[in-house]
């Protein structure tokens, strides 16, 4: 066994703190005012008793955590509002790569598609990483209501939960600070993956919706802090974000996402959507299965395809809305009390 697995066998019942150390060298002028202010204004809204009695910036800057009773910056602070957190933790950091083919270090002289090294704070990567995933995935269209938009073949706020809990939820001991968060991008699938293994749950219950976090400071300090783009925070600590991710796909018709953890890290598989001979993309596993009873009955309503097929009405529905758009399945009868029925052109 390796010493990560070691550690991560010792360490197992233990409640880490690594994100409460506090950090040789690192001073008060290390971190960004401006990020440390917006924390003050929203503890003072939706958690005011957490900055009873702090009337000074040095005061609400221990109540909060970013600094420890001595002043000393603390691990947590820098990752959340370090001007520049890399200066002190070099690979804590997300590679994102994008690799030729379904395997890594494939044959021929391209290593590399496409590589992006996110740093900053824990926001900042959140989001330079979902932009540089987002840049290198296909875009569809779909129906939606009347309409039809573009959308990514991999929904935005499944790569958003994904890497927002690789960073949220790895570990931060020393002895992991060698370790950046890796997505690995190929033709077929994405994998991103975390130092550290599985902490406080087993494969078994991650989508039971319960909480539970290695790094509860990193957690609650990433609740009061608004992401760069200033668009809501990025972490909400009420166990919803692998729940969101497997109905999110769900409702994409993609595969659901799949998890490896390990003793020393944490894999989450997402599998791409595949591509016909034409560059365009195979059709939905929901389409397929309209199609699949419409060439079976010859003609049905959308409850009975409902039905006949397991999704919700409004699922068939956008199915049956993308399948008009392509000219592969007609209405039949008037729409008349909603009972319009549809059948293979």
């Amino acid at each position: 066994m390796s010493p990560n697995e070691l550690y991560a066998i010792q360490s197992a019942m233990l409640v880490d703190r690594s994100d409460r150390e506090s950090v040789e060298d690192a001073e008060v002028s290390d971190l960004d005012g401006a990020v440390c202010e917006a924390a003050f204004s929203r503890a003072l809204l939706v958690a005011p008793r957490s900055l009873r009695g702090a009337d000074d910036a040095s005061e609400r800057l221990r109540r909060l955590n970013f600094t420890d009773s001595q002043g000393r910056v603390i691990r947590v602070g820098l990752l959340v509002a370090g001007v520049c957190p890399q200066q002190f933790f070099p690979k804590l950091h997300v590679d994102v790569a994008v690799h030729p083919g379904t395997v890594k270090g494939s044959a021929g002289a391209l290593r590399f598609r496409d590589r992006t090294v996110c740093e900053g704070t824990l926001g900042e990567m959140i989001e330079d990483a979902v932009t540089a995933i987002a840049k290198n995935l296909r875009r569809r269209s779909v129906v939606r209501g009347i309409g039809r938009i573009d959308e990514l073949e991999i929904p935005e706020v499944v790569l958003r939960e994904i890497v927002t809990n690789a960073l949220l939820h790895r570990s931060y001991n020393d002895r992991f600070d060698r370790e950046a968060v890796t997505v690995d991008i190929f033709d077929d699938r994405i994998e991103v993956i975390n130092p550290g293994g599985l902490w406080g749950k087993s494969r078994a219950d991650l989508a039971d919706g319960r909480s539970c976090c290695r790094n509860a400071t990193i957690m609650r300090l990433m609740s009061l802090v608004p992401l760069p783009s200033a668009v809501g925070s990025p972490a909400e600590g009420n166990g919803t974000g692998i729940p969101l991710m497997i109905a999110e796909m769900a409702e994409g018709d993609l595969e659901p996402p799949e998890f490896y953890p390990a003793m020393d890290h944490f894999k989450v598989i997402l599998r791409r959507p595949q591509e016909d001979g034409d560059g365009g993309a195979v059709a939905s596993k929901g389409e397929a299965l309209v199609e699949a009873a419409l060439r079976e009955v010859g003609q049905m309503s959308v409850r009975e395809l409902s039905e006949r097929c397991g999704m919700s009405v409004s699922q068939t529905r956008r199915r049956v809305n993308s399948l008009i758009a392509c000219r592969v399945v007609e209405a039949t009868a008037p729409a008349t009390s909603g009972n319009r029925a549809y059948r293979l052109v």
